[in-house]
C-alpha cells in the first residue's frame, strides 16, 4: 500500500488541486488586504505560474527529480500562496525569471568543454537582476564557489561572468547619465552595501515563524540530498550541491538584511522547491511520510499567521 506522500507525489490530479489552491489563496489576501492592487496581484500571479512552467522544463531538461517532472512546480506555487508579502509585483517577481533563465544557461555548464559562453551569458541575466535587486550581487561569490562543483570555475570564466554582469550595469549606468540621473546609480549602489538590523526576535512574529518553517524543509531536504547522493548520478549531485549553495546564501543574506525578504524570498522558494521536491519524490520511508505531512498541515497555520498581518 502506497504511502499518503507517495499517493500525492504521485497523483495526477495534484497539479490542478495545488493551482486551485494557490488560486484560491491569492484571492483571499487580495481580499483581505487594504492596499493590494487587483493589476498588481495578476501580474504577480502570472508571473509565477511561468516560473512554475520553468521550473517543470528545468526539471525535463536536467532530470533532477525522476519520479514527477511537475512535483516541484507544486512545491513552488503553494509556498508563494501561503506568503502574502510577495503576492503582489516587486522587483523580485522580475528577478526571478532573470535568475531562472541563467539557471538554465548555468546547468548546461556542467562539464561542458567551452562554458565561458554559457556563463556570460548567464551573468547577464543576472546582471540584470541585480539592477532589480541590488543585494543579489552578494549571491555572485557563492555561484563561483557552486560552479567548482560543475568543473566550470576557471579564471577565463570568471572573467566572462563580470564581464556579463558589467554590460547591463554600464547601460543602466550611461542610460542614467544620458537623462542626468546619476543620483540614481549612486542610491543603486548604496543599497548593496547598505545592511538592516539583522533577524531576530524583535521582528514580528509572522517573519520568524515563516524564515523558520521555511529554514526546517531546507535542513532536512539538504542533508537527506547530501547523504544519500551516493543513489544518484553525478551530473543530479552536482546540481543538488548548487541548489544547497544557493540556497545557504540566499538564508544568509535575508538574515543580514530582513527589509530585502520579500524580494528575496521567491528566489529561495524557487531552489527549495527543486530540493523539496527531490527529497519527496524519491523517499518512501516512515519518517519522509511524517515530514511530508508535517509540512503540507504546517503551511495552514504559516497562512493564517502571514494573513493576520497583511
Amino acid at each position: 500500500m502506497k504511502r499518503f506522500q507517495k499517493q500525492i507525489v504521485t497523483n495526477q490530479l495534484t497539479l490542478p488541486m495545488a493551482v486551485i489552491l494557490c488560486i484560491a489563496c491569492w484571492a483571499i489576501c487580495y481580499m483581505m488586504s487594504p492596499v493590494a492592487s487587483l493589476r498588481e496581484t495578476i501580474v504577480s500571479f502570472i508571473l509565477y505560474a511561468i516560473i512554475g512552467y520553468l521550473l517543470i522544463a528545468l526539471n525535463k531538461t536536467y532530470a533532477i527529480i525522476r519520479l514527477r517532472a511537475s512535483f516541484q512546480t507544486i512545491v513552488f506555487l503553494l509556498l508563494a500562496a501561503i506568503f502574502p508579502d510577495i503576492h503582489q509585483l516587486y522587483a523580485g517577481n522580475l528577478m526571478s525569471l532573470c535568475w531562472m533563465g541563467g539557471l538554465f544557461l548555468f546547468f548546461s555548464c556542467y562539464q561542458h568543454n567551452n562554458p565561458t559562453g554559457l556563463i556570460f551569458h548567464a551573468f547577464i541575466l543576472w546582471g540584470i537582476g541585480s539592477l532589480l535587486v541590488p543585494k543579489f550581487v552578494w549571491i555572485f561569490p557563492f555561484i563561483w564557489y557552486a560552479s567548482l562543483t560543475f568543473r566550470a570555475f576557471t579564471l577565463k570564466s570568471f572573467i566572462a561572468s563580470l564581464f556579463g554582469w558589467s554590460i547591463p550595469v554600464a547601460a543602466y549606468a550611461v542610460y542614467l547619465f544620458l537623462n542626468g540621473q546619476e543620483a540614481a546609480m549612486l542610491e543603486k549602489a548604496e543599497e548593496v552595501i547598505q545592511i538592516d538590523l539583522p533577524l531576530s526576535l524583535e521582528h514580528p512574529t509572522s517573519i520568524i515563524v515563516s524564515f523558520l518553517f521555511l529554514v526546517i524543509i531546507f535542513i532536512v531536504s539538504s542533508v537527506h540530498s547530501l547523504s544519500d547522493s551516493l543513489a544518484e548520478k553525478v551530473q543530479t549531485r552536482s546540481y543538488l550541491q548548487h541548489l544547497i549553495i544557493i540556497s545557504l546564501a540566499l538564508f544568509v543574506l535575508m538574515v543580514l538584511s530582513p527589509s530585502d525578504i520579500p524580494q528575496l524570498k521567491p528566489l529561495l522558494l524557487m531552489t527549495l522547491s527543486l530540493l523539496y521536491g527531490h527529497f519527496a519524490a524519491i523517499t518512501n520511508s516512515k519518517w519522509s511520510n511524517i515530514f511530508f505531512i508535517f509540512v503540507l498541515l504546517g503551511m495552514i497555520p504559516i497562512f493564517l499567521l502571514n494573513l493576520a498581518v497583511i
